[in-house]
């Protein structure tokens, strides 16, 4: 097989998240770090005499993680995380993860989210600036299209 000429860098990944208006932002400029991960629930049996595992497939689940530096300007990373998990009835909102960039074409996948957990992160005796790490959950499907507009 040759070598593949079509791989990328995660540079131009878009990251976009409902704000709490349900606006959707780009937050991209404020995160520097993104990792989908997609599960799929398998149960294994065997049976007397079988000497190997059989296994059936079922349910999906997927988890985003999201790493955002901490700034303090209005409807970026930290500001929507923060505003989303202390009101009252926080509930799920919609993000979009666009694989090389938002280009036409490139890889979208989409849900609606919930916060599990999130954290910060930073140190006195570092310039690095503060992170806040958030897991985020899906409730219901997740979709994979490619992007359109």
């Amino acid at each position: 097989m040759s070598q593949s000429t079509t791989v990328f860098a995660a540079c131009d990944v878009s990251i976009w998240l409902d704000d709490i208006n349900g606006t959707p932002r780009d937050i991209s400029g404020s995160s520097n770090s993104v990792t989908l991960n997609f599960d799929h629930e398998i149960g294994e049996y065997t049976s007397f005499g079988g000497r190997w595992p059989n296994r059936l497939e079922c349910g999906k689940d997927a988890a985003f993680d999201i790493v955002i530096l901490y700034s303090l300007t209005a409807n970026e990373g930290a500001d929507i995380i923060i505003d989303w998990f202390f009101t009252n009835i926080p509930g799920p909102r919609t993000a979009s993860f666009y694989f090389p960039d938002k280009d036409v074409g490139s890889d979208l996948f989409r849900a609606e989210v919930l916060i599990e957990h999130w954290d910060v992160t930073g140190g006195s005796g570092s310039g690095d600036p503060v992170e806040i790490n958030v897991h985020l959950v899906p409730t219901g499907e997740v979709t994979h299209t490619t992007a359109s507009t």
